[in-house]
């Protein structure tokens, strides 16, 4: 059964929100989904988390951690437009193969891609400071 015909069998809600709170539930539960269906994007929010903590033991100045929110948010944005594009092509093509069904979600995924080598070129800049005295202490043990 392909994904239209799954999703047909769900009643949907084809009226506008009637209400802030309940638009913000339909934000949530999609944001909810892309940590529920996609691996990468759970690594991504992990990966978030743990530049978050070392960026609180090592005490960030507000410039650094502009920039270090900056690179976090470019990548979770890439993914979140990753998904949006890899689930539209597959629902219009479902089973079947086309070039540019291939090309549209192969370009989405570069964009992942190039989020997070600008988020490591970044992090790599804020936190060199940090990292490279631990790097020179254990390199010359």
């Amino acid at each position: 059964m392909t994904m239209a015909l799954q999703d047909k069998e769900h009643t949907p809600q084809i009226e506008k929100n009637t209400n802030f709170l309940q638009a913000l539930g339909h934000a949530l539960e999609g944001i909810g989904q892309l940590l529920v269906r996609e691996r990468n994007m759970r690594f991504h929010f992990l990966a978030a988390i743990v530049v978050l903590i070392f960026g609180l033991k090592v005490g960030l100045g507000r410039s650094d951690w502009l920039w270090v929110t900056v690179a976090v948010f470019t990548v979770i944005m890439a993914e979140f437009v990753n998904t949006i594009v890899e689930s539209i092509v597959d629902l219009i093509v479902g089973d079947e193969y086309y070039t540019l069904a291939k090309v549209a979600k192969d370009v989405a995924a570069g964009a992942v891609l190039a989020a997070v080598g600008f988020a490591v070129i970044i992090g790599a800049l804020i936190f060199e400071p940090y990292v490279w005295p631990w790097i020179k202490m254990i390199l010359t043990r």
